[in-house]
C-alpha cells in the first residue's frame, strides 16, 4: 500500500463504479487488489478489459469518457477458481506454499503486536493453533487473541473450541 502511485483495494468491497473513478481521478501505476475472488463477475469483467486494452471508458446517461490506462494490476485470491476463467488467464500465477511452523509463528506475532496483544499472548496463541488446533490458520490467532487477555485465555477459548467448536477452523 505504501508503493507509489498505486491504488489498494479489498475486493469484497471494490466495484467497477468505484474503480473507474479513482482512476480517472489519481491515474495509478499500480491497482493492488487483495482477495480478488471476493469480486462480483461484472466487476471482474471490468478489470478484464482494463488488462486487455488498457482502455478505461464509462459510458452513462449524459455522461461518457475514456481514457489509456498505464496500469498493472496485482491481486491475491484464496481461490483463483472464482475468477472468471478469461480473467485469470490474464495473471501470472504464483502459488505459495504453506508456512512453516516458525513462518507461521513470525507472521502471526508480527501481525498480533501491531495489532496491541501482548507479545506472549501473541506466541501462546501462534502455538495453540499451530500445535492444538492444527489448522495454520493466522485469521484462528486474531479470533483467539481478541479474547484472551492472559496465557490462561487462550488456553480455555482453545480447549473450549477443542471441546465444543469445529472440527475445522475456528468459527
Amino acid at each position: 500500500m505504501k508503493l507509489p502511485s498505486s491504488y489498494f483495494t479489498d475486493g469484497t468491497n471494490s466495484t467497477k463504479a468505484g474503480m473507474i473513478d479513482y482512476i480517472f481521478e489519481h491515474k495509478p501505476k499500480y491497482i493492488l487488489i487483495d482477495e480478488i475472488d471476493k469480486m462480483q463477475n461484472r466487476d471482474q469483467a471490468f478489470l478484464l478489459n482494463l488488462m486487455e486494452t488498457g482502455i478505461v471508458s464509462e459510458t452513462k446517461y449524459q455522461k461518457t469518457r475514456s481514457m489509456e490506462a498505464k496500469t498493472w494490476i496485482f491481486a491475491s485470491s484464496n481461490n483463483s477458481n472464482n475468477l472468471i476463467p478469461a480473467l485469470r488467464s490474464r495473471f501470472f500465477t504464483i502459488k505459495l506454499a504453506p508456512y512453516s511452523y516458525q513462518q507461521f509463528c513470525e507472521v502471526t506475532q508480527r501481525l498480533l503486536v501491531l495489532n496491541g496483544i501482548d507479545t506472549e499472548i501473541a506466541k501462546a496463541t501462534a502455538d495453540a493453533v499451530w500445535y492444538k488446533i492444527r489448522s495454520g490458520n493466522i485469521r484462528d490467532c486474531i479470533r483467539i487473541a481478541r479474547m484472551a487477555k492472559s496465557i490462561e485465555d487462550v488456553n480455555f477459548v482453545v480447549n473450549t473450541h477443542l471441546k465444543y467448536g469445529s472440527t475445522s477452523t475456528l468459527n
